[in-house]
């Protein structure tokens, strides 16, 4: 930025709404003068729903694909890209990559620190915007920011750090890195404060998985506290959702699980999503990266490794068939989660493209799954393994899971898993195979590294490497020996506008930005 706001960006819909729909088109669209808002609860509930809705914009879900799912091993290139896609699947990522930006995080970053800061005015004004609803909309925005607080640690380790909005020429926006693991500390006790304020649900289904609920935040705080080490921590928060008696949370039945949960949406296992609407708000990410219409541009651009040289997949797994189409002979593996299912639920003695539905440009109504009970199964499992406790109860949590993919094999999972590296694997290759495409992979790679850094070579030469097999490799292991390396750069545009910054050190060479010009 070289201009402060001295107005703030707002959307009215007046003092209510419609329908649940309309609380997830708020975009920001008409300027307000500050002092003049935030006069009702009706204002703030305006500003959440902005949140949501800056969360949808194309740039941030881009960003949590490339992020969190391009740079790990499940995918590799698709087709319709020359540029910035291109760069990171060659290890070319500068800091002008158009990846590398973060704005769109920051957008919604500063919207919720925004509601924090003048929400409260509102409630002083407003004779019925009682204290409930207060701290419910503040637990909302609180959850929203430390998601983007969170994912942006997890992809550039070093950033700016801030719980105060830009909104006038007394604020300093122009700040210094802060320690990633303060930040995600601060975070973690901020959510802990607020998480009895939330709310539970809401009459509307589209609400309570489209909105941040009590459960969201206890999964958003176990996520942060896995990535600490903060392992006790983790399986209590877990367990809050497991032992919540006000949820009605359960696993989708096998026969309908891939069309129920990633195409129909807001299934009874969700429970935190994003909302899309392909008529006014569609996921074009989605359509893009994973599709093969309903986009504005190129489609297909990201699609599956070839894991028919790996052994991640036992026969009678159906994810392997559910979420891409293994077409060998052709060498094509495109993405069908999200994107399309198959009609017929048995695993037949051949899989065909033919055997799916694809939802075309429907696509573009897909919600996108931040957290669902799969999630707590495994991010439970992992906190009683870190902390080497009740692995026979890890097992059961890992085989809730990996059963519903394989109810055709009667035995369930086989294997001897009574140690703490064993169980280690297993979660990490059950997480690999249950959240494949939902971006969350190459964080969960990151956070197997934090936990013992000691495997880091091991991990990226048995993960990361294999996808770059066409590269030359002296060049491969040269750029991924470096824990630098694993992080994004920060985008040249905001080394110049912010000369407080300092580039992650393994995208600095002797022509570095000039911060000057």
């Amino acid at each position: 930025m070289n201009k402060i706001l001295k107005y703030f960006t707002i959307a009215l819909l007046g003092v209510s709404f419609t329908s649940c729909d309309d609380f997830f088109e708020l975009k920001p669209k008409n300027e307000m003068v500050l002092e003049e808002f935030w006069q009702t609860e009706s204002d703030v509930l305006s500003v959440v729903g902005s949140c949501y809705r800056s969360m949808q914009e194309p740039g941030f879900m881009q960003r949590l694909i490339v992020w969190g799912e391009f740079r790990s091993d499940n995918c590799i290139l698709g087709s319709g890209d020359g540029g910035d896609l291109n760069n990171i699947a060659n290890l070319n990522l500068l800091p002008s990559n158009g990846y590398a930006a973060w704005g769109d995080f920051y957008n919604v970053i500063n919207l919720c620190n925004t509601v924090e800061h003048f929400a409260p005015i509102a409630y002083e004004r407003d004779p019925n915007f009682t204290l409930g609803q207060l701290n419910g909309y503040l637990a909302e925005v609180k959850a929203i920011r430390a998601y983007c607080y969170f994912t942006l640690v997890r992809a550039f380790r070093d950033i700016p750090f801030s719980t105060e909005p830009v909104y006038d020429d007394t604020v300093q926006f122009r700040l210094p890195q802060s320690d990633p693991d303060e930040i995600i500390d601060f975070l973690i006790e901020d959510l802990k404060a607020i998480e009895p304020a939330a709310i539970t649900e809401w009459s509307q289904v589209a609400y309570t998985k489209g909105r941040m609920t009590q459960n969201a935040v206890r999964c958003i705080i176990a996520d942060m506290c896995l990535w600490q080490r903060r392992y006790a921590e983790a399986e209590e928060y877990t367990n809050r959702i497991l032992n919540d008696g006000k949820s009605e949370l359960s696993f989708v039945r096998a026969n309908n699980y891939n069309k129920g949960v990633f195409i129909d949406g807001n299934s009874t296992e969700s429970i935190f999503e994003l909302q899309f609407n392909r008529g006014i708000i569609p996921n074009y990410a989605v359509c893009e990266f994973y599709g093969t219409s309903g986009g504005r541009g190129p489609q297909k651009q990201i699609v599956a490794y070839d894991f028919t040289t790996t052994e991640l997949w036992d026969a009678s797994d159906e994810r392997q068939y559910d979420f891409y189409f293994a077409d060998v002979a052709g060498g094509s593996f495109p993405v069908k989660k999200f994107v399309a299912y198959r009609r017929d639920n048995d695993i037949p003695s051949q899989i065909r493209e033919s055997d799916y539905t694809n939802v075309g440009d429907n696509a573009g109504n897909t919600n996108w799954i931040l957290y669902r009970l799969a999630d707590v199964y495994l991010m439970k499992a992992e906190a009683l393994t870190e902390q080497n406790k009740d692995l026979a109860g890890a097992l059961e949590l890992v085989k809730t899971v990996y059963d519903r993919a394989n109810s055709a094999e009667p035995e369930g999972l086989t294997g001897s898993y009574g140690n703490q590296e064993a169980m280690r694997q297993l979660i990490l290759d059950e997480r690999q195979r249950e959240f494949m495409f939902e971006g969350k992979r190459y964080f969960d790679l990151l956070r197997a590294i934090r936990k013992d850094p000691s495997r880091m070579e091991l991990i990226i030469s048995t993960y990361l490497k294999p996808k770059y097999v066409s590269l030359d490799q002296a060049t491969v292991s040269s750029k991924l020996k470096d824990i630098d390396a694993l992080y994004m750069p920060i985008k040249d545009t905001e080394m110049k506008a912010n000369h407080q910054l300092v580039q992650n050190p393994f995208y600095q060479v002797s022509n570095d930005i000039d911060v000057n010009k």
